[in-house]
């Protein structure tokens, strides 16, 4: 919007208008850290979640579970060797 001299607002108005806002922002969880009549900072603090934490834990061991399942069922790989007399080598 744009105004022109006549109609540019005080620095009350735009504090109001900042008032507004930064309850709008608090009530979703920011916090205010500085403040001027015309400026804000605003902080939202990041938050632990157990729920995820919890769910790439369980992948995690649940990935590495099978694969110790996989590694446990497989077998080791036997190979004999044999020199026929010929010098030829047979590998079964």
């Amino acid at each position: 919007m744009n105004h022109t001299p006549s109609q540019l607002l005080t620095i009350e108005a735009r504090t109001a208008i900042l008032d507004r806002e930064i309850a709008r922002y608090v009530k979703r969880g920011f916090r205010l850290v500085t403040r001027t009549p015309t400026t804000a900072q605003l902080l939202k603090p990041k938050h632990f979640s157990f729920l995820w934490a919890t769910f790439w834990l369980l992948c995690l061991v649940v990935g590495l579970l099978v694969y110790l399942f996989y590694y446990w069922s497989r077998r080791d790989q036997t190979i004999y060797l044999e020199v026929d007399p010929t010098g030829r080598i047979r590998k079964t």
